[in-house]
């Protein structure tokens, strides 16, 4: 019997032993395996800096393109004030005060220079929406007058015998406006004495009566005169 007893109870120790070391065994792996994939939850540093190093180039480089294409429309425009008159001659003066890297100042051939401007004078008769028409297609559009100086300069190579259309006119109510949007000063305008007189007459010319001098005057757009046109120089 004793024996017998001594053997359960080794028996059963060996079980005991058996079983909870069975019971322990799994679980490291497991321990493992959570602590492996909680790892990569944590932020990489190197991958965040790349990220705004990414950032900052694609920024400078759209800062740059925009620069660029300011540069390249700005050029385009300037070719294409010369290919507009490339039909023509171009009469050049070197500038005393250069204008950036352009040193020379150009109007076409026949056209006058004065200031920052060209003026043609159009010896063709014509109502004053045809007379526009005419200096568009040379990339000019009719006179605007805002000074005594330009004015005298402008009279001083007209014809005093004819009449000649600006850019002058009034779209209503005697809302007189420039043809290139610029505001109308009544301060600097050249009227003749008693003008404008008529709210039908819708357009003006420069004229130079007879013992009145050179000066404004309002007219039916459907007249046939002559005109002046102004375009900008072309600097090179």
């Amino acid at each position: 019997m004793a024996s017998e007893i001594t053997y359960a109870e080794v028996k059963f120790k060996n079980e005991s032993n058996s079983s909870h070391s069975y019971s322990e065994s799994p679980s490291a792996p497991r321990k493992k395996r959570i602590h492996h994939l909680s790892k990569p939850v944590s932020p990489s540093l190197p991958f965040t800096s790349l990220m705004v190093l990414l950032l900052l180039l694609a920024i400078t480089f759209l800062v740059a393109f925009i620069i660029y294409f300011q540069k390249y429309s700005q050029l385009l425009e300037e070719k294409k004030s010369i290919k507009d008159i490339t039909h023509n001659k171009l009469n050049c003066r070197k500038n005393v005060s250069s204008m950036e890297d352009k040193v020379w100042s150009c109007c076409p051939m026949d056209w006058k220079a004065f200031g920052s401007h060209c003026y043609f004078i159009s010896t063709n008769r014509a109502s004053w929406n045809e007379s526009e028409a005419n200096c568009s297609q040379m990339g000019a559009h009719l006179v605007v007058i805002h000074s005594q100086k330009q004015e005298d300069f402008i009279t001083g190579i007209l014809d005093k015998a004819a009449a000649y259309f600006i850019g002058l006119s009034d779209p209503g109510h005697r809302q007189w406006q420039w043809i290139d949007q610029m505001p109308y000063n009544e301060s600097a305008t050249f009227w003749h004495k008693g003008e404008p007189n008529n709210d039908n007459e819708k357009c003006v010319i420069i004229n130079h009566p007879k013992n009145t001098g050179w000066g404004w005057n309002d007219i039916h757009c459907s007249d046939e005169q002559k005109s002046v046109c102004q375009m900008k120089k072309v600097y090179l």
